[in-house]
């Protein structure tokens, strides 16, 4: 996904040209001093530099990708290091992309499977 390159580079507005402007974000696993549900890409672009600002090499690399519908459903594993602390991430889970006229008009990130994905936007395997 071109988002998701422009992402790993730090390239965070070329990134959210793949966004509609109204679009979601919601983070199942989000730090407790960040909102669980984001709208617009302005809040998405402010929760993004959080999150290059506080790790080092943080990047999201898509180990199988799944169509369903409107939507990919994203195996990824989740790399970084905290630049203050030195701690690292390394996380696989399911991240789902619903998609509406060609945009990304919605994203879940920490599913922990699949099926969970699946459910999430009424599908079921």
């Amino acid at each position: 996904m071109g988002a998701n390159a422009a992402f790993n580079r730090g390239d965070v507005d070329v990134a959210l040209e793949f966004f509609a402007p109204d679009a979601e974000l919601r983070d199942l696993a989000n730090a407790p001093d960040q909102a669980a549900v984001i709208k617009g890409i302005h809040s998405i672009r402010e929760a993004w530099a959080l999150w290059t600002s506080a790790f080092d090499e943080l990047r999201a690399d898509f180990e199988e990708v799944t169509e369903a519908g409107d939507a990919v459903i994203g195996a990824v594993h989740w790399e970084g290091r905290g630049k203050a602390s030195g701690m690292s991430i390394d996380v696989r889970q399911f991240d789902l992309y619903e998609f509406q006229g060609g945009k990304i008009v919605r994203v879940t990130l920490g599913l922990k499977s699949k099926a969970e994905a699946l459910d999430a936007i009424g599908l079921r395997e």
